[in-house]
This record gives structure tokens, C-alpha cells and sequence, in this order.
């Protein structure tokens, strides 16, 4: 009886140990990509720095709007990939890894955008900065429910940079598409916080996905205020 009491406590004693490993070399790797993240970030910040003064000081660089125009059109046509991958089952870690991975292409945009005499406004510029850790947490690490804002994402992206790259028949329905995606992304994660227990490790990725998908629409809406004022400006001239 006492063998079988000990036998079952080093039983216990090795899951929890296994478990705890498992544990930590998951927070370890976390960090880890996050310490690799922080540095991309870095690197992306004093990249479009070094082209801001160059262009502040020497003009536009040339042939950056040419390079602008033929990434939005491959961008355009990966973000269609992106599509089908994320609304087929059977790609869903590939998925979820390639759309995170997406996020850090987009930083081009901004310096290609810079590089040709572009302004970054306070929208196109923090939306940029932040997408990849919006995809880390909530769809690389806590995927639940991932698919439908990826999947309306993505089709907002391959319609927005098709018209980047030329394609200026989906001009008008891109405000309706962005905006879409924004306002039932924040309603899902409402949702689920909503169905959800006390427990943090289980709330946080939701709130933060939520809290950014909020500032980002509120700056869409700024974007589109300033754009009704100076079209009005324009008109009062």
C-alpha cells in the first residue's frame, strides 16, 4: 500500500514537473520571439528615419514609386493567397504564420511610401507599427477565432493594394471593407471577452486585440474626417 502511495506521488510529482518544463520553455520561446520582434521594430523605425531625412533633405528618392506601385501589386496578390489559405482547414498553422509574418512585409510600404516624397500620417504610421503584435498574440499565440478577421482583413489588403498597384475600380468600396473589418473584428473580441472567465492568461490577448483594433478605428475615422474638411476646403476655394 505504501509503495503504490509513493509510486503515485512520483507519478504526480513527474507530470507536474513535465508540465512546469513545458511551461516555461513556452514563456522562454514567447519571449524570445518577442525580444526578435522588438529589434525588427527597431531596425524598421530607424530605417524609415535615415529615409525621412534623406528625403527632408535631398528631395525624393527616384524610382521609389515605381518600387511602391510593383509591391502593392505582389502584395495584392500574396494577400489573396493569404485568403485562401485562412479560409482552408487544412492550412491552419501555415496560415496563421504566414499572415503573422505578412505584417513585417508591410513595413516596405511605409519607407517605399517615404522614399517617394509620401507623407506618414498618424494612422497609416501606428497601424504599421503595431499589426505584427496584434498577430502574435491573438493569432499566433491564442487563435481562437482567428480565421474571420484574417480572412476579412486580407481581403480589405488585396483589394487596397491592387488599387496602390493601378487597379482604381476598388477605390470605392474600401472605406465600407476597412471599416468592416475593424468594427466586426472589435465586436468578436467583445464577444469572447464577454463568454470568458476571470482568468488572465485567457482575457489579455483579447482585450489587447480589441484595445488596438479600437485605436485604429478611431484613427480611420480621424483619417476620414481630415479627408471631408479639406475636400470641403478645396471646394470653398
Amino acid at each position: 500500500m505504501r509503495a503504490h502511495h509513493e509510486k503515485s506521488l512520483s507519478q504526480r510529482f513527474s507530470i507536474l514537473r513535465n508540465d512546469f518544463s513545458s511551461y516555461y520553455l513556452m514563456i522562454n520561446t514567447m519571449e524570445t520571439s518577442l525580444i526578435l520582434m522588438i529589434l525588427q521594430t527597431c531596425c524598421f523605425i530607424t530605417a524609415w528615419l535615415l529615409i525621412d531625412r534623406h528625403v527632408t533633405h535631398h528631395g525624393p528618392i527616384p524610382a521609389a514609386r515605381t518600387l511602391n506601385r510593383w509591391h502593392s501589386r505582389v502584395y495584392s496578390v500574396l494577400s489573396a493567397l493569404l485568403l485562401y489559405l485562412t479560409l482552408s482547414p487544412t492550412h491552419d498553422e501555415a496560415a496563421r504564420t504566414l499572415y503573422h509574418i505578412s505584417k513585417f512585409w508591410e513595413y516596405i510600404d511605409v519607407l517605399t511610401v517615404r522614399a517617394g516624397g509620401g507623407l506618414i500620417d498618424l494612422h497609416f504610421g501606428f497601424h504599421h507599427l503595431t499589426t505584427p503584435y496584434l498577430t502574435f498574440f491573438r493569432v499566433l499565440r491564442n487563435s481562437e477565432g482567428w480565421r474571420t478577421f484574417t480572412a476579412l482583413n486580407t481581403a480589405h489588403h488585396a483589394l487596397m493594394y491592387a488599387y496602390f498597384g493601378g487597379a482604381s475600380a476598388f477605390r470605392p468600396v474600401l472605406d465600407f471593407t476597412g471599416c468592416a473589418q475593424l468594427v466586426i473584428g472589435i465586436i468578436m473580441e467583445a464577444t469572447m471577452l464577454w463568454s470568458r472567465d476571470t482568468d488572465e492568461v485567457r482575457v489579455l490577448p483579447h482585450v489587447f486585440a480589441a484595445g488596438l483594433l479600437g485605436s485604429y478605428l478611431v484613427l480611420w475615422a480621424r483619417e476620414m474626417t481630415m479627408r471631408r474638411i479639406e475636400r470641403s476646403e478645396v471646394k470653398n476655394t
